[in-house]
């Protein structure tokens, strides 16, 4: 009874998983759809669909059925893998990525035949597939372990907001890597302590719960926070569809002030600037992406509180209790979002990354270098070959 009730928890948190993917879709500020993960949740889905028809009644399927279904869990390494490449860089679709597929497809084919050939000869066979299954897990889950741990468990950046983005998918590659790991441990050691037992591939129904449930997991993780899905390039969207309200509202605290108001000055501006907080916010940002003040190098809050007309005192007051990052820091930001958008929209055709560097308002092009790899997680020509594959 528990094996059938989580394998139905399974299915239907499995295709609800894959329509909240989908639904995230029509929403402008969402990036893309991961293709991968679609396609890994589809395929545990149907196979947790076989096996909840035969808990009900065995007589419904062929063992044999649920047993080629089982070897298909081999093509959930490559999706995985492929998933926690476009955590890292977003590209459009590639032909040459199907050969991470080319090892699982001649596995599945070799337990195809091995269902035609007599005892002994199966044997051998499936010999062979547990052997070279096993030794292909090992590889991509240590391809995995090195994708993730050079790009993605120890990202440093000195930007709060870039700091908090690096722990969400951190964290997230984290739980989905050990969760996949173990379950793959699971299915590999069921199929071969049944192989030493029954002399033939197979699985045990009764404990078919254990991955089923790891992989509630994983749906009930994917639901809750959705915008895990997206990787690096959440924060990197472009210009035009963020600044119709606030433009990078993480940088914000419009609620409360950051740190306790204790000069009588500082709770006098307070009191008149609470009501005009988020109109202020919205100015600085109108004036930070459309009037491309902080184009300038030197710019102070002095020169920016003199282009809004609205009085310095009032500026300084809400970069020090309402910005989550340094004034510097700031405008580190905007200008590498000036910088993503010059790149966006053909800057670099006619002119160099130094121009560009100059052209968002940094002063030396190694200050720029820094700070975009800071801010996006990829270097300025990393991010332009993304840019290039995106638009052909």
């Amino acid at each position: 009874m528990l094996n059938t009730l989580i394998l139905f928890l399974s299915i239907i948190l499995g295709f609800v998983t894959i329509a909240v993917i989908l639904n995230k879709r029509g929403d402008k500020l969402s990036p893309f759809v991961n293709k991968y993960l679609i396609f890994l949740i589809l395929n545990t889905s149907i196979r947790y669909i076989l096996h909840f028809i035969y808990s009900l009644d065995p007589s419904i399927l062929p063992i044999r059925v649920l047993q080629f279904a089982d070897t298909t869990v081999l093509i959930s390494t490559p999706f995985f893998y492929l998933y926690f490449e476009d955590l890292i860089l977003v590209e459009n679709y590639k032909t040459r990525k199907l050969v991470h597929f080319i090892m699982p497809m001649i596995l599945i084919c070799i337990m195809a035949i091995s269902v035609i050939l007599d005892k002994q000869h199966r044997q051998k066979v499936v010999t062979v597939f547990i052997v070279s299954g096993i030794l292909y897990v090992i590889i991509y889950q240590l391809l995995g372990f090195r994708l993730l741990y050079n790009n993605i468990w120890f990202r440093k950046s000195d930007i709060k907001i870039v700091q908090a983005q690096n722990r969400l998918i951190s964290n997230w590659t984290i739980f989905l890597y050990s969760t996949f790991l173990s379950i793959f441990l699971i299915f590999l050691f069921r199929f071969f302590m049944i192989y030493i037992d029954k002399g033939t591939i197979g699985y045990n129904q009764p404990r078919m719960w254990i991955p089923a449930l790891a992989w509630n997991l994983i749906y009930l993780k994917f639901i809750l926070t959705p915008e895990i899905q997206y990787g690096f390039d959440f924060l990197n969207k472009k210009i035009e569809e963020i600044t119709n309200q606030l433009a990078i509202p993480q940088l914000w605290s419009t609620k409360n002030p950051l740190q306790e108001i204790s000069l009588a000055r500082d709770i006098k501006l307070a009191e008149k600037i609470n009501n005009q907080l988020k109109e202020y916010i919205h100015q600085i940002e109108e004036a930070a992406f459309h009037a491309e003040i902080f184009r300038k190098p030197d710019i102070t809050i002095d020169e920016i509180a003199t282009h809004l007309k609205i009085p310095s005192s009032h500026i300084a007051f809400v970069f020090k209790y309402h910005c989550l990052e340094t004034f510097s820091d700031y405008k580190k930001i905007i200008r590498i979002h000036d910088a993503i958008k010059l790149i966006e929209n053909g800057f670099l055709k006619d002119s160099t990354v130094e121009s560009l560097s100059t052209k968002v308002g940094f002063i030396t092009y190694n200050t720029f270098h820094v700070a975009f790899k800071n801010i996006t997680g990829s270097t300025t020509q990393e991010y332009i070959r993304k840019a290039t594959k995106l638009n052909t």
